[in-house]
């Protein structure tokens, strides 16, 4: 009875591994059903109908509120490693100046765009201290009267 036990034991270990190492599939944001969506007809439906099938959108255009996103994404993760994006969906709706829906617009995974990240630092004035000259110059700044006092006040 032992010796089957012990020919199992390495088996149930790799299965208990290999299950650890299964993807984790994860949604973010909002990604309204596609039926909901074509329900949302361009100079019938308004902006509180939208409200009411979609939710509240996942932003507002900047400058007005004339345009809401509905941004939402599906990524896997395998363990530690970085997530895959599966899925990458923007609903962008546009309305005109009586709160109707002017424009409906879908873009998904394909339509994004890579974004080159600057990596200049913008200068500032003085100098940086050293961690001596940090803590030196703290020296005398702050009261020990305790919480709630204030250092040179009576």
């Amino acid at each position: 009875m032992k010796t089957s036990a012990r020919r199992r034991w390495p088996l149930m270990a790799f299965a208990a591994a290999l299950g650890a190492c299964s993807p984790t599939l994860d949604i973010h944001g909002n990604i309204p059903k596609p039926e909901l969506v074509e329900g949302i007809v361009a100079g019938a439906t308004t902006r509180e109908q939208v409200s009411g099938m979609l939710g509240t959108p996942s932003a507002v255009a900047t400058f007005d509120d004339d345009a809401w996103y509905y941004v939402g994404k599906r990524t896997s993760r395998v363990a530690f490693l970085e997530p895959e994006v599966l899925e990458r969906h923007v609903l962008v709706i546009r309305f005109d100046a009586n709160s109707v829906v002017r424009q409906v617009e879908r873009l998904d995974k394909e339509d994004g765009r890579a974004v080159d990240i600057v990596a200049r630092k913008t200068p500032t004035r003085g100098r940086e201290l050293t961690v001596m000259e940090q803590l030196i110059g703290n020296i005398g700044r702050f009261g020990g009267g305790g919480p709630g006092t204030v250092p040179g006040g009576n």
